[in-house]
């Protein structure tokens, strides 16, 4: 990945953080608090336009890279999507050491960004490409334990 495309990744991620500390403020304000309301909501407006130049600056430097992000965004929507409809008994993320992976019994081992096992024995996983991928309880060489990898 390009440097400062990943620089100005890492700017948008402080800012999403700063957004969320902001609702948060916002929520903790009761209504007769007004004044401050308006000045939380024009700094989540604000930051939210930040976070947009920054994008378009993105796409500017490299489109190639900027449809592989929108692309895995709308990937992981779609899987927060699905977490909220289904019940997940594990949930795995990539760590530092970059270790996520789902053994499937045909011997392949899919690298993973997320990994999750429904209560149903079925795995759902995000790709390193940005992929959503399903599989059967019966597809895969693993037991949903906690803290398992392969």
């Amino acid at each position: 990945m390009n440097q400062r495309v990943h620089d100005l990744l890492k700017k948008i991620t402080y800012i999403e953080a700063d957004i969320e500390i902001q609702k948060q403020i916002l929520f903790a304000l009761t209504s007769n608090e007004s004044k401050e309301i308006e000045s939380v909501v024009k700094i989540i407006a604000a930051k939210k336009e930040e976070i947009n130049i920054l994008r378009l600056q993105i796409r500017e430097i490299s489109p190639e890279e900027d449809d592989k992000i929108m692309a895995l965004e709308n990937t992981v929507t779609a899987f927060k999507k699905l977490a909220s409809e289904k019940k997940f008994k594990l949930i795995e993320a990539i760590n530092s050491t970059g270790d996520c992976c789902l053994s499937l019994k045909q011997g392949e081992q899919i690298q993973c960004l997320v990994k999750a096992c429904d209560e149903d024995g079925e795995w759902t996983v995000i790709t390193m490409q940005g992929e959503l991928r399903h599989f059967s309880q019966n597809d895969v060489d693993e037991t949903p334990i906690e803290g398992s990898s392969c």
